[in-house]
């Protein structure tokens, strides 16, 4: 099997640099806003400043409030990073490249018996 040409190589890469950066869907705020809003409150002082709206997350990790479901330094629990290739997807490091239940993206499964190649179903 020969190596897939340049352009698919890039294309695998940049969607993958995409998904970790707009890994905060559905967020309102900027990240900027969303760690130093709720009136500067440190999650360490208080933990209920992580349910608050406009708040990362859910859970207090090294004071700051982060969602463990999708955040690539504190994967599944705090402190858990993943490797650099790979995205937090539903709590576990996951290579998008390769994951045939994540393929490309967290939640894209490829169909039964269809692997997953450079982030496609079927890639040929």
């Amino acid at each position: 099997m020969s190596p897939p040409p340049p352009i698919i190589v890039l294309l695998a890469i940049s969607a993958t640099v995409f998904l970790v950066s707009t890994n905060h869907a559905g967020a309102t705020a900027s990240r900027f806003l969303s760690r130093h809003g709720a009136k500067n409150k440190k999650c360490w002082v208080d933990a209920e400043v992580c349910n608050t709206p406009g708040s990362s997350g859910p859970t207090c990790c090294g004071g700051q409030c982060v969602d463990t479901s999708g955040d690539v330094l504190n994967c599944g629990h705090c402190g858990k990073i993943c490797k650099f290739t790979h995205t937090c997807c539903a709590g576990k490091c996951v290579d998008t490249t390769y994951d045939k239940r994540n393929c490309g993206s967290c939640g894209h499964r490829c169909p039964a018996w269809i692997l997953c190649f450079y982030g496609m179903c079927q890639y040929a």
